[in-house]
């Protein structure tokens, strides 16, 4: 049997596809904070529904990084605005797109989460009052366009957790460093920490989004999450 190792990731920004015949499509959203786990699980759901269904992409977070990348935590009152912004449209854009071609979607967060970072960023002064309030006038304007997705895995991952993963990945060379020092590492993983928390529970109260949450924990198996996602899958 193939392995998802070994099956290919298709590049979300390539212009020339199949275009399946009229289907219904899969839109599922693997969230939480950096660190947490959320691109190897990306991979295993994918490779699960491009096994039954070809024509079905994964998309992560590394797709939507801008070359400017490290000015969002080296130089973040200058360019954390804008490159946040870029975030958003980029996503937008995509979703929109692969759902639009009827391609089951499995993506690295979701539009629903995109406030978090913009209200860090304002919490912490990096953005100003009036590029908050323009940042949430686009994003619901962008929001009304894109359709939730059917499933959002939430992984609810400590940050002492994430931290460690974090480092772990540094010192292998699996990740860029991408944070000045130690200490502004933890104070914006804690930060986006408390609020993805305060974000899920303001999703899971809210009437008029139908999206399946499933929350998972750093201590659940692949098998087991892998289990409590597909019963939900109906390709």
């Amino acid at each position: 049997m193939t392995t998802t190792e070994e099956l290919v990731l298709m590049d979300p920004w390539e212009s020339e596809v199949d275009v399946p015949d009229s289907k219904d499509s899969l839109y599922i959203c693997v969230s939480g904070n950096s660190g947490a786990g959320k691109s190897s699980l990306l991979k295993q759901i994918w490779g699960e529904i491009f096994r039954k269904d070809k024509y079905s992409i994964a998309i992560d977070e590394k797709s939507l990084h801008h070359p400017f990348l490290l000015s969002l935590f080296h130089d973040t009152g200058r360019y954390g605005f804008q490159i946040q912004l870029n975030f958003m449209l980029q996503r937008t854009l995509l979703v929109k797109r692969w759902l639009d071609l009827g391609y089951n979607v499995i993506m690295e967060r979701s539009h629903l989460e995109d406030t978090v970072f913009i209200e860090h960023l304002h919490n912490k002064g990096h953005v100003s009052d009036s590029e908050y309030r323009t940042y949430l006038d686009l994003w619901q304007c962008l929001a009304k366009q894109v359709r939730v997705p059917d499933i959002i895995v939430f992984l609810d991952v400590p940050p002492e957790v994430s931290l460690a993963r974090i480092r772990n990945d540094e010192k292998s060379g699996r990740r860029l460093c991408e944070f000045p020092d130690e200490a502004t590492k933890e104070t914006w993983i804690n930060s986006w920490y408390q609020l993805y928390i305060r974000r899920f529970r303001e999703l899971k109260e809210l009437p008029d989004i139908p999206t399946r949450i499933i929350e998972l924990q750093a201590t659940d198996s692949t098998a087991s999450i892998l289990h409590m996602i597909f019963p939900d899958c109906e390709l």
